[in-house]
């Protein structure tokens, strides 16, 4: 299922839509945002997958080349303790 979530921009904190757009498939949440970097734009990524009962893992990467290569950013593993 695709959809768009409207996010709030990081230096203005203006809310932009339409966003991150993306959704799940085969239990891998793949969301890709249209953003600005010191006036160029770039794309930016999110990926959630990993997931499970106890675990899931969040991926986030920038493209300054429309998509064709990634520069990973942010990477989490979670895991529920208790």
């Amino acid at each position: 299922m695709l959809i768009a979530i409207p996010v709030v921009g990081i230096q203005t904190g203006v809310l932009t839509p339409p966003g991150v757009i993306g959704g799940f498939e085969n239990g891998v949440g793949l969301f890709v945002s249209d953003e600005e970097e010191e006036g160029k734009p770039i794309k930016v990524r999110g990926i959630w997958d990993n997931i499970s009962a106890t675990t899931c893992r969040w991926q986030q990467a920038a493209s300054r080349d429309d998509g064709k290569t990634w520069e990973d950013n942010w990477i989490m593993d979670w895991v529920r303790v208790s």
